[in-house]
């Protein structure tokens, strides 16, 4: 009797690899998505593509710093472009009084000319306005900690945001008081003084 020596066609387990490796890859590309940050998905499309988008938070850091340096505001606005997203970080110890939430008065318009920078970009981007303190306690009768002052200074800035044009429903307030202090690379060979003030500040941040 004649053995039989044949093997079943198994070349479908080659077309199975490869149909396990390509799902295996897209559920790593859309963990990846689900993960990147705004800031970080413009990076990698604008290096691809070569072209800055003119919406992008680059491009609209770019325009802010201009106004910056145009109306000499380096002392009173700053911009950080982070992975959470574009940081319009003011100084509260110039836009505010000590231990006061009022905007002063002689720079309303210029803080004004500022956030008129963002209403192009309203409906593309939300914001979140953070207010920060140093970690000295607050004195006076009008605030009772911290984090009153800080939520206090970011809703007064909140209000301006909203007043020139960007919708209150794609804004949100966040206070912090001392928990968030900058890093220490942005403090080196700082006065104690000084360091104290750059923990000082609300920020717009655009994501």
């Amino acid at each position: 009797m004649e053995r039989r020596t044949g093997h079943g066609d198994e070349s479908w387990l080659l077309s199975y690899a490869d149909l396990i490796t390509n799902l295996l890859i897209f559920f790593v590309m859309l963990l990846s998505v689900a993960e990147i940050s705004t800031t970080k998905m413009q990076e990698v499309r604008e290096r691809m593509s070569g072209v800055q988008s003119p919406t992008s938070l680059s491009s609209i850091q770019d325009e802010i710093d201009a106004r910056i340096r145009e109306q000499h505001l380096e002392e009173m606005v700053s911009t950080d472009l982070t992975d959470d997203g574009l940081k319009l970080m003011l100084n509260s110890g110039v836009v505010f009084d000590s231990a006061e939430a009022e905007i002063r008065a002689d720079l309303e318009p210029v803080l004004a000319s500022m956030l008129k920078t963002l209403v192009p970009y309203a409906g593309r981007y939300r914001f979140a306005v953070e207010g920060h303190t140093d970690d000295r306690p607050i004195t006076g009768d009008r605030f009772r900690s911290n984090w009153e002052l800080s939520t206090a200074r970011a809703n007064a800035v909140r209000a301006r945001l909203e007043a020139v044009g960007v919708d209150g429903a794609r804004v949100r307030v966040e206070g912090y008081a001392a928990t968030r202090p900058l890093p220490e690379a942005q403090l080196k060979g700082l006065s104690e003084d000084a360091r104290l003030a750059r923990h000082r500040r609300v920020v717009v941040r655009v994501y």
